[in-house]
């Protein structure tokens, strides 16, 4: 029989253990508030603002997706530009190659000097990020990642030497499990792109990334540039607009950790001006876009990735500016043109 001394004594070491355990998750969470609000230094770096297009987004507004290019160009005075070499519409079926819209795009941009990066891959921006044909369903992941690599191939090829192409990027946000990716390809696919488009053409290459929760670090290995995404807030079905609590500073640390000792460069590649609200902005009346994305809203955002200091941004939402526009309510569109053009 134990005696009651050796009782306390078996006792002891699981009062110790939730005493650590509770210990250790004030330290944790401490940590992780210091990290979302770390202030900022103060930056006198220039903000260059481009914007991400998209002419299937601009279709599916009911726009002629070429105007609603130009407007950007001419009318807001945009001169940096994301833009996407999408599968299916450079490869509508198999080993047959349409080049025209993307040299539309490409060449638009050159006549007024606007500097582009082209993404090429399989997953690139807008959804459903796969922009597959129809022609590779059926195929196994291999069959896949073989025509995908092609298809880059022939895309870097054509526009190697093209004006407009400041730098590639290279699939978008790999590491980011979002969108309808069937077969995904994953890291070991991205590596043979990147390796694929250094081999033919010696602009910088982009990878990008989620920017809020995400390490950065495993992204930055592969490219040149990191693209990040900065968004201020997510829409849940549950509890509707959840803000982020992070600071610019929050961003300047993760540069200054991960970016800088590896010698890379980071900017913005997806600012959040564009509604996300319970449904697809296509389905929003005037009324409810400006209730989930108010110009108040873009403007606190462009002042935010202004304060971190990043030099280039790439706003998310040119397309439905423009429709906002055409809808009768340019209110968003006369703003976005005091950023471009001051």
């Amino acid at each position: 029989m134990r005696s009651k001394k050796e009782k306390i004594t078996c006792v002891r070491p699981r009062r110790m253990w939730w005493k650590k355990f509770l210990k250790g998750s004030i330290w944790l969470c401490a940590l992780v508030f210091i990290v979302l609000n770390f202030p900022a230094q103060k930056v006198s770096v220039p903000t260059n603002f481009g914007v991400t297009f998209s002419p299937w987004q601009a279709t599916s507004f009911g726009l002629d997706w070429k105007e609603t290019y130009i407007a950007l160009l001419d009318d807001l005075g945009v001169r940096l530009f994301r833009l996407s070499a999408y599968w299916d519409m450079i490869e509508i079926e198999d080993n047959t190659y349409t080049f025209e819209e993307m040299d539309f795009q490409l060449d638009e941009a050159e006549k007024r000097g606007a500097k582009v990066i082209l993404a090429v891959g399989r997953k690139l921006p807008r959804w459903p990020e796969c922009h597959d044909p129809k022609w590779i369903q059926g195929l196994s992941r291999a069959g896949i990642e073989r025509e995908a690599l092609e298809q880059v191939r022939q895309v870097v090829l054509r526009y190697r030497n093209h004006p407009a192409v400041a730098r590639w990027q290279v699939e978008n946000e790999l590491f980011f499990p979002f969108g309808i990716c069937p077969n995904f390809l994953g890291i070991d696919s991205l590596k043979r792109e990147v390796a694929l488009v250094r081999s033919l053409d010696s602009r910088p290459i982009v990878v990008t990334d989620a920017g809020e929760w995400t390490a950065w670090f495993p992204a930055a290995l592969y490219g040149d540039i990191l693209g990040s995404s900065l968004y201020r807030e997510a829409w849940n079905t549950y509890l509707g607009n959840i803000p982020f609590p992070v600071t610019p500073g929050y961003y300047q640390l993760k540069n200054n950790l991960i970016l800088k000792p590896l010698g890379k460069q980071v900017i913005f590649t997806e600012l959040q001006a564009e509604p996300w609200g319970p449904k697809g902005v296509q389905e929003m009346t005037n009324a409810e876009m400006l209730q989930y994305m108010p110009i108040q809203k873009i403007q606190n955002n462009i002042r935010f990735a202004r304060a971190v200091g990043f030099n280039e941004v790439y706003l998310w939402g040119g397309e439905w500016w423009y429709a906002l526009k055409k809808h009768g309510e340019s209110s968003v569109w006369d703003a976005m043109r005091e950023v471009y053009q001051n």
